[in-house]
């Protein structure tokens, strides 16, 4: 099975392993994990870690939890390798599901099979409501979930 997974990662949150763990359920060393080239991601957050950073997170991350090496590549754009490779699974996260229906959409534009969608539920923090970077940024809570201020 050849899975892919994409995202910016940063900070890498509880979220973001639940993403991770699912693909590599799946996919093993057939993973390819796409991270947002810096450009990409500063039109996002406003400050962001350097993508080498970012990625080696996320590297070391796969490597402690579940002791194999995955493809990381630099995402320029929403779609990555998705139009030109095939992959048999795409995990996503309810907030990158248009994506991955865009990705489709133009997958059979070009002529080509739709890869099926995994969506992985956000992971939730102390207050019931998502775990997200824009969350941690603010200050809101920790890159566990644990709340911050109220």
């Amino acid at each position: 099975m050849k899975v892919a997974l994409g995202g910016t990662f940063e900070p890498l949150h509880e979220g973001h392993k639940a993403l991770i763990d699912k693909a590599i359920e799946i996919g093993k060393e057939n993973t390819l994990i796409g991270i947002t080239s810096d450009e990409m991601a500063r039109k996002r957050l406003r400050t962001v870690l350097p993508f080498h950073i970012r990625a080696e997170n996320v590297r070391q991350y796969v490597r402690r939890k579940h002791g194999i090496d995955v493809t990381i590549v630099k995402l320029k754009d929403p779609f990555g390798t998705t139009l030109e490779e095939d992959f048999d699974y795409l995990v996503v996260s309810p907030e990158t599901l248009p994506v991955a229906m865009q990705i489709n959409k133009k997958r059979e534009e070009m002529g080509k099979r739709p890869i099926e969608i995994v969506r992985v539920d956000f992971v939730v923090a102390g207050d019931g409501k998502p775990i997200s970077a824009t969350r941690i940024k603010n200050g809101e809570i920790d890159r566990y979930g644990e709340v911050l201020c109220e």
